[in-house]
Parts: structure tokens; C-alpha cells; sequence
């Protein structure tokens, strides 16, 4: 790619980023929960160019993001896919780890759940960077092959 399409493709990539990111701010809002107002104002996008040309986009968003997602913390904690009550007896946070066993499990009501609000944005956002990308590839692509035939 010459310099003008790389430029084009970065900006392209750029938008989709910031798009996705608008969309997680308003999946978070949606929500009903302590906390989000740090969630929404904190979630960020950023781009990695290698060679002047976008080759990874990061979501940044603070950790209690992914505790509001899969419904754990302060006495909450994921066994086997599911949130239960209790502690764990290892720090680790290693659900694989084989001594990292549920201990203490406490009785009453589970008041916290899961709330999905990463998963769907990107099952909507996902295939869209995928057409850019293959759009943007496959021209490419086709220089090359266009290229390696006329030598």
C-alpha cells in the first residue's frame, strides 16, 4: 500500500474504533449498577501501527468492567460458568487452578448477576472491521497477484 491508502485505511480503522467505543458507552449506560458512570467515562480506544499501518485495536476499560460482565466480586465468584456465593481458597483467581477450591460458601439470595455488556457490541461490531479489513486486503492482494503474473 502506498502512503494515501495506508492513510485511508488507518482513518477507516479509526472510526470503527471509536464507533465500537461510543457503543460500549452506551451499552454500560444502559445498565443499572453502581459504578458505572467510572466505567463509561474510562473506556478507551486506542490503535498499534506497525510500518505507519494499523495492525491492532485496544479497548481499554477499568477491571470492576469485566467484574460487572461476568457478575463477580465482594463475595461473589464464578464456579464452573456459574456466579455462587462464597471465598476462594487460593488468591490467585485461577478457576484452572486445582487447589483454588470454593471454601466458606455463603447462604441468602444471589444479588448480583451477570450483565452483558461487551460480548454483544462486538458480535455487531466484529464482522464490519472484517469487511474493511478484507476490502482494504483483498485490493491488495490482488496488486500482488496482478503484479507476480505480468513478471
Amino acid at each position: 500500500m502506498d502512503h494515501t491508502e495506508t492513510e485511508a485505511y488507518n482513518a477507516l480503522i479509526t472510526k470503527w474504533g471509536f464507533k465500537t467505543r461510543s457503543m460500549l458507552k452506551i451499552s454500560v449506560a444502559r445498565l443499572s449498577m453502581k459504578g458505572k458512570k467510572e466505567l463509561v467515562t474510562r473506556i478507551q480506544f486506542k490503535s498499534k501501527k506497525d510500518f505507519g499501518e494499523i495492525e491492532a485495536a485496544i479497548f481499554n476499560f477499568p477491571q470492576h468492567g469485566v467484574f460487572f460482565h461476568k457478575g463477580v466480586g465482594r463475595g461473589y465468584i464464578m464456579v464452573a460458568g456459574t456466579v455462587v456465593r462464597g471465598k476462594r481458597k487460593d488468591k490467585s483467581h485461577s478457576a484452572n487452578h486445582p487447589n483454588n477450591a470454593v471454601i466458606h460458601p455463603a447462604s441468602g439470595p444471589l444479588k448480583r448477576h451477570p450483565k452483558d455488556w461487551f460480548n454483544p457490541v462486538f458480535i455487531k461490531s466484529i464482522p464490519v472491521l472484517a469487511d474493511i479489513i478484507a476490502s482494504t486486503k483483498a485490493d491488495n492482494i490482488f496488486e500482488v497477484k496482478h503484479l507476480k503474473l505480468n513478471t
